[in-house]
């Protein structure tokens, strides 16, 4: 990882320091290195055949149905987890203990209810479901398979993530030493303390498997959760939280589709103009005057009779020339 690059490197030059020295000991040569490589080679050929072997053979038992169920029954065991804890909590006065004594009740019958019903849930759900990580998903994949995927994914987003924040934390210093303004360093403090609390976060999670991941998103199955912090939040595949999401994500694009309606609508092009008028009425010398002004200015301009037996001077379409000389 990004941040063990350092000591990476430094176990690298370690090594180099050093060569194998127990008794007995024959470096391989070229042609035992070239067959161990080979050999390498033949066996990665051939788990890639098996795993493909194996998704071929998922790809003829995936059940749509069994998938949704799968995800149902991780979120009902998820929901169940919580309201456990959350009873146990409230019946032993351990959360909000300033409570009123008839409201902690009704909470808890509430709860036994809601506990009862996710119970039933639950044993509606894996008769159908069987053994969860035997469920494969539409390409042929099992949850174990996606862990792996996801891991790497979760990998790569911490280290960009960690980067960023340990490039944008020194700005964020510096901005502070070079700002009067109260209410921008008050602004500039909150940023910072939230990315300071961030990139420390991420610098305390632990080395991960593919184990330790969520099978159906990037993220680590013990950070997904009901209340936030310390979880990040359920995961957005399941079937219930899923459905809010999208309902939320809906009021979103029905506000912006409401607000791109109600803006004002663009004011319409400006009516065209003459770029010059000569009035009727005027003496002949003056007339005469005032065109050799205009023919020097709009060489091309054309004259056509307007309102009022005035002439109006119009630039030519078919010529730049007829356009107003720009200022310098």
């Amino acid at each position: 990882m990004e941040e063990e690059a350092a000591a990476l490197e430094r176990a690298q030059v370690v090594m180099e320091e050093w060569e194998r020295a127990e008794p007995g000991f024959k470096p391989k040569t070229k042609r035992q290195i070239d067959a161990q490589m080979k050999q390498w080679d033949q066996d990665f050929e051939r788990r890639q055949a098996e795993r493909e072997a194996q998704r071929q053979t998922n790809l003829t038992r995936y059940d749509p149905e069994r998938e949704k169920a799968r995800l149902a029954l991780l979120e009902c065991h998820s929901i169940l987890e919580h309201q456990l804890q959350e009873i146990e909590q409230l019946s032993a006065g351990d959360a909000f203990p300033a409570m009123d004594p008839k409201r902690r009740a009704a909470k808890v019958a509430e709860l036994d209810g809601a506990i009862v019903r996710h119970r039933a849930k639950v044993e509606e759900l894996e008769p159908a479901v069987g053994d969860p990580e035997d469920v494969p998903d539409t390409n042929g994949h099992l949850p174990a398979d996606r862990r792996f995927t996801t891991l790497h994914h979760y990998r790569q987003h911490r280290i960009d993530e960690v980067t960023k924040l340990r490039a944008r934390l020194p700005e964020l210093e510096v901005a502070l030493g070079s700002t009067e303004d109260k209410a921008e360093r008050s602004k500039l403090r909150g940023e910072r303390d939230v990315k300071r609390a961030r990139l420390a976060e991420l610098l305390a999670v632990p080395r991960l498997e593919s184990e330790d991941m969520c099978a159906d998103c990037a993220t680590p199955w013990a950070k997904h959760g009901w209340v936030t912090p310390p979880a990040d939040g359920p995961c957005p595949a399941w079937p219930g939280w899923g459905a809010q999401l999208q309902k939320v994500r809906q009021m979103f694009e029905d506000m912006a589709r409401r607000n791109e309606v109600s803006k004002p609508a663009a004011p319409p092009p400006p009516k065209p103009e003459p770029v010059a008028v000569i009035p009727s009425g005027l003496p002949i010398g003056e007339v005469v005057e005032r065109l050799q002004v205009l023919q020097a200015t709009y060489p091309d301009a054309e004259v056509r009779r307007g309102r009022a037996n005035r002439w109006e001077l119009w630039p030519n379409p078919d010529s730049s020339e007829g356009k107003p000389p720009r200022d310098p």
